[in-house]
C-alpha cells in the first residue's frame, strides 16, 4: 500500500490542491480559522502529514516552531525545495504509524492532515503516535474523509456507478482511500485519550460547494460566514467530504 500511495502523490496536485479554486478554499479557510483560534503563540507543532507545507508554512509565518514530515518522498521534497524552507524547524520523511524518532510528550500540537485518508485498521494506531508525542494539555489535530461526503462526492450524474462507491460504505472499496463515519472518528481519539473540543465539517458536501466557483469574491465570503455557523453541526459533518476532528490531551 505504501508503494501505491507514493505513486499517487507523485502525479497529484498536492501542492495546489487548497489553492484550486474557491471550492477548495472553503476547506483551507475553515482549518485556519480553527488553528488560529486555538494555538497559543511560539507553540512548537508537528506536522506529521504535512503535503507539500501549507499548513507548516502558514504556522511558521504565524511565529510557531515547526517539525514538518510527511510519509511521501515527493512530498518532502517540494517542502525542501521552498524557498522558506529554512522556516521549518525540521523537515523529513515519516510514516505516521511509527513517530519513535520524536520523544514522548515533545509537541504542543500534532497535526496528522492526511493519514487517517490512507489507513484502514491501523488508524488506532497512528493516532496513538500522535498522542504520544504531544504533551499533557496539548491538542492533536486529526482530518478524515467521511463516507457519506466520499459517496455525495463521487456520484456520477446518473447514479450509475453507486455499487461502486456502496463499497466505501461497506469497507470493501479497494482504492487507497479510507472512509470514517463520524461516531467512529470520536471513538477513535477517545480511545486514544483526547478529550474532543471540536468536531467539524470543513467543507460541506461537493456537488453545493462547486457552485462557489462561479461565485463573485463578495458572495463567497458571505457564503464562508454562513458556513462557519454551521460547520459543528452532526448533519454538515456527515455530509462534508473531510472532517477535521480537535481534542486535547
Amino acid at each position: 500500500m505504501e508503494k501505491e500511495i507514493n505513486s499517487f502523490y507523485e502525479t497529484y496536485d498536492e501542492e495546489g490542491r487548497l489553492s484550486r479554486d474557491k471550492m477548495h478554499m472553503v476547506e483551507y479557510l475553515t482549518t485556519i480559522r480553527y488553528l488560529d483560534r486555538l494555538f497559543a503563540p511560539c507553540s512548537r507543532i508537528l506536522d506529521v502529514c504535512a503535503g507539500a507545507g501549507r499548513y507548516s508554512f502558514y504556522l511558521a509565518d504565524k511565529g510557531h516552531i515547526v517539525t514538518a514530515c510527511d510519509m511521501v518522498e515527493h512530498n518532502v521534497n517540494i517542502i525542501k525545495s521552498n524557498p522558506n524552507a529554512d522556516k521549518l524547524a525540521d523537515i523529513s520523511v515519516c510514516n505516521a504509524l511509527d513517530l519513535s524518532r520524536f520523544e514522548n510528550n515533545s509537541f504542543d500540537i500534532v497535526l496528522c492532515m492526511g493519514a487517517l485518508y490512507h489507513l484502514g485498521g491501523n488508524k488506532q494506531q497512528a493516532v496513538s503516535e500522535c498522542v504520544r508525542v504531544c504533551k499533557p494539555g496539548g491538542i492533536v489535530v486529526l482530518a478524515y474523509i467521511t463516507k457519506t461526503g466520499a459517496v455525495l462526492a463521487t456520484i456520477n450524474g446518473d447514479a450509475s456507478n453507486m455499487d461502486v462507491l456502496l463499497k466505501i460504505i461497506d469497507d470493501t472499496d479497494e482504492s487507497i482511500f479510507f472512509n470514517l463515519w463520524p461516531h467512529e472518528m470520536d471513538d477513535i481519539a477517545e480511545k486514544c485519550g483526547l478529550e474532543r473540543m471540536h468536531h467539524i465539517g470543513v467543507d460541506m458536501i461537493y456537488p453545493v460547494i462547486e457552485r462557489l466557483n462561479n461565485a463573485s469574491d463578495e458572495n463567497f465570503q458571505k457564503y464562508m460566514e454562513f458556513h462557519y455557523q454551521i460547520c459543528e453541526d452532526p448533519s454538515v459533518i456527515g455530509a462534508s467530504i473531510h472532517g477535521l476532528w480537535i481534542g486535547r490531551k
